[in-house]
Order: structure tokens, then sequence, then C-alpha cells
């Protein structure tokens, strides 16, 4: 009854909850709280399914049954995410994840791989989430074909394509898309395909061609427009309005994204990036004049930025904690599982278990060491960070003119510093020919004088500024602290994370991470 009439599915569960209750035999009574938490889940009634779920969970501690302690994690996760936690939701997800590796069956880790996945998608781990979901494809391959496999097959397809579109990875998004649409069309299957749709309409956007991107978001548009949740008919209003406003059609645009808009406010169910679609509205009311409503969407973008920001850091680093602790407890597993096949002797196992205290005994010295020598650097880095500090409340020291011949270098230093006081560098365009333009000189020049005089390369003195900028902000701002490694290094003027944590290891000997998480343990 449970997919056909879900009504009477509860009434039967809760019947079952009943019976078992008297016999007080716990696995029934785990099964039937899964089954009452399960309907509610299918009839989106998630809050009202989380009671249900957790005393599942309570009354499941002396299970033996695997596959319903799998089951039980699993919804729970499920459930979770639904509500918004996704922090507890992941918990959850990796428990079910331990227990799918026991089952030892590539159809269950699937399922679990696919929403970790999904919770490292939505909190911008995104080259995480690709590996995660082309893994779930390469355990696909292993198993024969079905109908459930080809629909894991399809999200799989799908969320690699909306990730690497979050990436601005237009041709490898356009590659597993097209694989998805032939897939989802293949297989009848619309609640994919229209999503594979939206990432195709998308694909038009970011590559321009914004005309295709109107008329395939239309058609979207008027698909989805009775859709339960609403959210894919949004975001195709939603790039219905990004393209009107990409042609330059400011009050076509507004409309579109006002509706968006009013939909999120009126709906707690509507996943849209709200974030961008004030971003949006901030550029659309610059555009016709409007400075009062301009003002307001900015607002709004800059804390939602902020939250989110704080948000997805925290979530990446609970997903990698768990995420790798399950990886290792399953390493250990295999290893003990084939020792045991290859012998049963005692002696062998004694070595063994010998060889295993000395390698984690190994292992706790040079994590340690390690530990250790970062701290070092830190401390180290803290008086750097201090010095930096007493020089920017000092007045610079001025190059001696005595010593500066040429006097058209001498205007150009001025000016260098007057660049580096209003802090210039900082912007994520600021190339040689930016600063030769600000400072009204040529670019060979001005790199003589800076190789010169600061002697350094340019590349070198601006990496050097901005990461002592970013040393001295990072020590002293909590709210930046919060902020994810990408979005400290678009604060800092670096277009790449990769870009910012080289320079930060090359001028500090620790990563900025590592520097972070210091911070934080000093606060």
């Amino acid at each position: 009854m449970l997919y056909t009439n879900t009504s009477q599915a509860l009434s039967y569960a809760i019947k079952a909850k009943e019976i078992a209750l008297t016999s007080n035999n716990h696995t029934h009574i785990t099964k039937a709280y899964y089954y009452i938490a399960n309907c509610y889940y299918n009839m989106g009634a998630n809050s009202d399914a989380l009671q249900p779920i957790e005393l599942a969970l309570a009354n499941s501690t002396d299970s033996t049954d695997i596959v319903l302690l799998y089951n039980v994690a699993l919804l729970h996760g499920h459930i979770l995410s639904e509500l918004g936690e996704d922090s507890k939701a992941l918990k959850a997800y990796v428990k079910a994840q331990e227990y799918a590796e026991e089952i030892n069956n590539p159809e269950y880790e699937i399922s679990v791989l696919t929403n970790i996945a999904y919770i490292k998608k939505i909190h911008k781990d995104f080259q995480e989430a690709i590996n995660m979901y082309k893994t779930v494809l390469q355990k696909l391959e292993t198993l024969e074909e079905s109908q459930n496999n080809n629909v894991y097959k399809a999200i799989a397809l799908m969320n690699i394509a909306d990730t690497y579109l979050w990436l601005q990875k237009t041709d490898d998004a356009s590659y597993y898309n097209e694989q998805g649409l032939k897939l989802s069309s293949r297989l009848n299957m619309e609640l994919l395909h229209h999503p594979m749709l939206m990432n195709k309409a998308i694909i038009y956007y970011q590559k321009e061609v914004y005309g295709e991107c109107i008329k395939l978001a239309k058609q979207i548009a008027t698909l989805t427009k009775d859709d339960e949740k609403k959210s894919l008919h949004l975001t195709a209003l939603f790039y219905l309005g990004k393209s009107s406003y990409k042609l330059k059609n400011y009050e076509e645009a507004i409309a579109f994204l006002e509706e968006v808009l009013q939909a999120i406010n009126s709906s707690s169910t509507v996943d849209v990036n709200e974030k961008e679609l004030h971003e949006f509205l901030a550029l659309l009311y610059n555009k016709v004049g409007n400075a009062e409503k301009n003002l307001f969407h900015f607002k709004k973008y800059v804390e939602l930025e902020k939250k989110q920001s704080a948000e997805d850091l925290k979530i990446n680093n609970e997903t990698h904690e768990l995420v790798d602790l399950v990886s290792v407890q399953s390493e250990i597993r295999e290893i003990k599982a084939s020792l045991a096949d290859e012998t049963n002797s005692k002696r062998v196992i004694s070595i063994v278990a010998l060889l295993l205290l000395v390698l984690l005994i190994i292992s706790s010295i040079y994590y340690k060491r390690k530990g250790r020598i970062i701290k070092q650097k830190f401390d180290k880095l803290l008086e750097k960070v201090t010095a930096l500090e007493k020089e920017e409340t000092s007045e610079k020291a001025v190059p001696k003119k005595e010593k500066v011949t040429d006097a058209k270098a001498a205007v150009i230093l001025e000016k260098i510093d007057a660049f580096e006081k209003r802090e210039s560098y900082l912007s994520t365009e600021c190339s040689l020919g930016f600063m030769a333009e600000k400072l009204e000189t040529n670019t060979s020049y001005l790199s003589k004088v800076i190789n010169k005089y600061k002697k350094k390369t340019f590349t070198a003195y601006i990496t050097e500024l901005r990461i002592n900028n970013s040393l001295i902000r990072l020590k002293n701002d909590k709210t930046l602290q919060s902020y994810t490694i990408k979005a400290i290094a678009e604060e800092f003027g670096f277009k790449r994370q990769e870009t910012f944590s080289k320079a930060f290891k090359a001028q500090t000997g620790i990563y900025p991470s590592q520097y972070l998480k210091k911070l934080r343990k000093n606060r």
C-alpha cells in the first residue's frame, strides 16, 4: 500500500506498532516505526516523520538485522535532508554507508553515495561531489541493467552535469547531460528528463546563446507549471530573467525575477539560488535607476553570502571528517578480512596485530610531529603578523630621495605607495597593465621600477601584498574566518582557490586551512 495508497499504508503501520509494543519485540517495533516514518515521508510530511524514525533508531540498538539498520539510517538521512538539516543528515548517511559496506552489495552503497554526493554538491564541494557521482557510475557498471539502476545512473549523470555547470565547465557538463537526456528519454523518465532539459538551457546561457536559452526555458516553464514543488519551474523563470538581463531587456528581466522572489517568500519548499537572485535584482534595479531597491537587494545578497559561506564551510569540514573516517574503517576491515583468508594461525595473527600496532604508533608519532611543526610555523607566523600590524599603524618607510636618482622613478614610487594604501592590489583584475593604468605609466617602465626598488617581480610583489593583507585580516576578522577558502581567496584578489593556497603555503610554510584551524582554536 505504501506506493498505491499511502494513507491506508499508514493505518496498517500504526496497527502493526500497537501489536509490536504489546509483544515488546524490539525488531518488530523498529520495523513498525520505520514504516510509519516512511509513510509520512512519502506523503511529504517530513516533520511528522521525524519522531517515528528516531523511535525506530532508539529501538534498533540491539538489532542484528543489518538491512533493517541500513534502511532506518538511510530514511533518517532523507527526512533530515528534506527538513534542511544537512549536517545531521550527513551523519545519518555515513551510518548507512557503514551498514552498506557490511552488507557488501553495491546497490546499497550506490544509494548512500548518491545522497552524500548531493550534500557535497549543494554546499559547493563540487569536485568531491563529481568524484562520488562518478564512483556511483562505476559501481553501476558492475551491476545488471534494471529500471532502478537506470534511475540511479540518470541521477548521477544529471548531477555531474549540474555540478560542472556550477564550475563553469560547460563542455564537460554538456557531455554528461547529453548522455543523461538520451537515457531519461529512452526510459520515459519525465522527473529526470525535465531537470536535464533545464541543464541544457543553462548550458546555452553559459555559452552566451541567450536566445536558445530563453526558447528552452519557456518550454520548461510551461511543462513544469503544475509541478508540486515548482522549483524547476522557478529555475526556468530565473534563467529567463538572467537571459533577458544579458539581452538588456531590463523590465522584462525584473518581471521574471520578481515572480521567482514572490514564490520564494510564500513557500518554504522552493529550492532556488536566492543569493544569486538578489544579486541580479540589485544589478537590474541599478540599471533602471531604482536606488532604494538596488540597495535592498544588495544588502540581502551580502547577508546571504556570509551565511551560506559559513554553512558551506561547516558542512564541508564535517563531510570530509566523517567520509574519510568511514573510508579508513573500511580499509582496516578489508585488511583484516584478507589476513583471515590467508591463514588462521594465531602466530600470524599476533604478528599482524603487532605490525598494525607499530603502524598505529608510527602514524601517531608522525601526525603529532606534523602537528608540532605546523604549530611552530603558526607561532612564527603570528610574530610576523604582529610585526606587519605594527608597520600598518606606523608610517611606512619612504625610499630615501638621495637613493632614487631618477626623478621619474621617485614619482612612480610615491604613486605605488598610495596604490598600496588604497589596497588596490586586492582587485582580482590587478594585472601589470591595470596597475600601470592607475599609476599613469606604461607596463615596461613600471615593471623595471618594481624590479629595481622592490627587489622582486611584479607577480611576487602583488602576491606578497595580498598574502600579508590576508594574514592580518584573517587573524582579526571572526566573520572572515568562517568563509570558505574559495571565498577568502576572492576576497584577497585571487581568482582561483588553488592559486591562493599555493601562494599562501609558499610564503608562510602552511596552508590557509591550517592557519584558519589554529586561529579558530585560539579564539
